[in-house]
């Protein structure tokens, strides 16, 4: 048997790879993550709350609503939030986020909507000062399943090279 989520590591027994390894990427690779996220705005709520954003478009449904065009919006901090979350999968085995570029919002994500995160790899290169790591550039975009964008960023990220790192002295495959 040959999954490409899991390495055999004996008979009928398999390890969960976390995360693409540096080596893997090649920029125009196109990445959909999985599963979408359905953005609630009761949710949204209760994050900029705790997170201390009380602006009345973010905790006031009234508010909200009368800004959104009759339904309130998904704030945008909370999708960007959402999409990175989504390629942690894919980005697993990332050291470091080293720069967020480029972060525009076509449009909204409402109450109930499922959005979805597609990454590309626009290039990648070895690190100058730490050989067992290479850095990343990726634009992530949150699609909706009309394939409506509603956000769209790029992202540098240092990630581990083939077998270094603390995931393969940790066990992982």
């Amino acid at each position: 048997m040959d999954f490409p989520s899991h390495v055999a590591i004996g008979d009928n027994e398999f390890v969960e790879t976390i995360g693409i390894e540096f080596d893997a990427f090649v920029p125009g690779l196109m990445i959909e993550h999985r599963p979408g996220f359905t953005f609630s705005w009761s949710e949204a709520r209760e994050r900029a709350r705790f997170a201390g954003d009380h602006s009345p478009v973010l905790v006031d449904a009234d508010v909200a609503r009368l800004a959104g065009g009759g339904e309130p919006a998904i704030p945008e901090a909370w999708m960007v939030v959402a999409f990175s979350a989504a390629t942690t999968r894919a980005f697993g085995r990332v050291v470091a986020n080293l720069a967020w570029e480029n972060v525009t919002f076509a449009g909204s994500a409402r109450d109930g909507e499922t959005i979805f995160a597609e990454s590309e790899i626009l290039d990648k290169r070895m690190s100058n000062s730490r050989p067992e790591q290479g850095i990343l550039h990726v634009l992530t975009r949150g699609v909706g399943r009309d394939g409506r964008e509603v956000c769209r960023y790029e992202r540098k990220l240092l990630a581990y090279r083939s077998a270094q790192g603390p995931h393969t002295a940790a066990g992982y495959v």
